[in-house]
């Protein structure tokens, strides 16, 4: 699991330190909210900045071609994509992996013409789909002469890479697509491994020797955009109750949620924009690629190192989307 901040404690029992928003700050700077990586042991990670809220929806297939003949049973597809927040990418309703505006999944095809639509969808349930054909060839296929035992992870992950094929004589592979061999060995037997330090999507070149060179795509999400998604969902919900807009607010919230919840904020009446702004704000959290838990603090202004908490709960539904799933 990954962390946003090293001391909750320390914060909320600092008089002179109010709760803060983690969105847009640095966690590499100062002592206050740290990023996970100690100086010593891995080089920090930069932040990045969201999209508006406000960005149109778009997707786009960059490969394999459209029609393209795939003598394999599955396929890595990618492309690119553009949308606000918490926007996903579904190949046939199966989420994508994604890094900033770059996506990447590996799918199944099966025998003939595979029919695939590629859509970004937002937390709203807006979407815009283009669709894609890919032809899986006759059988039988080679084996797949290269192994990478992950596709996707938060940075930093390290993989491990492996030939199989009969034959080869040497082997070396440039895991982070700068055109320089990052391991090599000789033979087929070796396990080779990297560590991915920084986000990004990768086109990992395997040179064999004799047989020649083979591709594999890797992507290594980004802890700062995951971070800010968290904040970017709650932020919303907060934001929409404070303008009294019940509906935009339960965008917000797994639809399991969305009675209780409707019904508690309709209660409040003209009060819930006060009750609202009265929520605090994200000061700790822990994340995976799955899951979040974060911790809202509100400080008591009348008793100095005293603050009001709770946890939200988000979770990666189905669909791509983070929503939370208990508060």
């Amino acid at each position: 699991m990954h962390r946003f901040v090293l001391f909750l404690v320390t914060l909320v029992a600092a008089a002179s330190v109010p709760a803060v928003e983690i969105c847009g700050v640095d966690p590499n700077a100062g002592n206050f909210v740290k990023s996970g990586f100690e100086a010593t042991e891995l080089p920090p990670i930069p932040e990045v900045a969201l999209p508006a809220p406000g960005t149109p929806l778009a997707i786009m297939v960059e490969g394999p071609l459209n029609g393209a003949t795939i003598d394999a049973r599955t396929v890595q597809i990618y492309g690119t994509f553009a949308g606000p927040p918490n926007t996903s990418v579904l190949i046939n309703d199966v989420p994508a992996y994604k890094v900033g505006t770059l996506w990447l999944a590996e799918i199944e095809v099966g025998a003939g013409t595979n029919a695939l639509t590629v859509k970004a969808v937002n937390m709203a349930g807006s979407e815009v789909a283009v669709a894609h054909m890919l032809i899986r060839g006759p059988e039988p296929f080679v084996p797949a002469p290269v192994r990478i035992d992950a596709t996707s992870a938060i940075a930093p992950f390290a993989v491990n890479a492996s030939f199989d094929l009969v034959g080869t004589t040497m082997g070396s592979i440039d895991f982070n697509a700068d055109g320089v061999d990052d391991a090599n060995s000789a033979g087929a037997a070796a396990i080779l491994s990297y560590l991915y330090t920084l986000p990004g999507r990768y086109r990992a070149r395997f040179t064999l020797v004799p047989s020649g060179i083979y591709y594999r795509y890797l992507l290594a999400e980004h802890p700062s955009e995951l971070r800010q998604t968290f904040c970017f969902v709650y932020g919303h919900m907060r934001e929409r109750l404070i303008a009294n807009d019940i509906a935009g607010a339960l965008q917000a919230l797994v639809p399991e949620l969305r009675t209780d919840f409707q019904i508690l904020w309709t209660g409040l009446g003209a009060g819930l924009p006060t009750a609202a702004q009265e929520l605090g704000d994200i000061v700790d959290g822990r994340y995976s690629k799955l899951s979040a838990e974060l911790v809202i603090a509100k400080p008591n202004p009348a008793q100095p190192g005293i603050a009001r908490v709770f946890l939200l709960q988000l979770a990666r539904g189905s669909d791509g989307i983070w929503r939370i799933v208990a508060m």
